[in-house]
């Protein structure tokens, strides 16, 4: 059901993003100078919760998670304390280095 739900949203999005001539388009986009629009520094809050937070349905994939996410950015591994996930400083690479190499 909820994979219906997720295909018939992105149906009505896709045929409403394509239903718009245009031309049309072209006047209701706002052109700007991006080189002077004021750029607000805080708007930018990374929240580094994710994985452990929201993938921790109990208490299983969570750190599983994180071990990929961490796996993925060339560390170690990983785990989750507190609801960050933390990755190994070592990369992937030292710690082959250090068992085989």
């Amino acid at each position: 059901m909820k994979l219906l739900l997720v295909v018939a949203f992105i149906a009505v999005a896709v045929t409403a993003g394509l239903s718009i001539p245009l031309n049309e388009f072209e006047d209701v986009v706002d052109f700007q100078d991006w080189d002077e629009a004021a750029v607000d520094e805080d708007a930018g809050v990374r929240q580094r919760r994710v994985t452990c937070d929201l993938l921790s349905f109990g208490g299983v994939v969570g750190d599983s998670a994180c071990a990929a996410n961490c796996l993925s950015m060339g560390k170690a591994g990983g785990r989750c304390n507190g609801g960050i996930c933390e990755c190994r400083k070592t990369t992937f690479k030292d710690l082959w280095d250090q068992r085989f190499g």
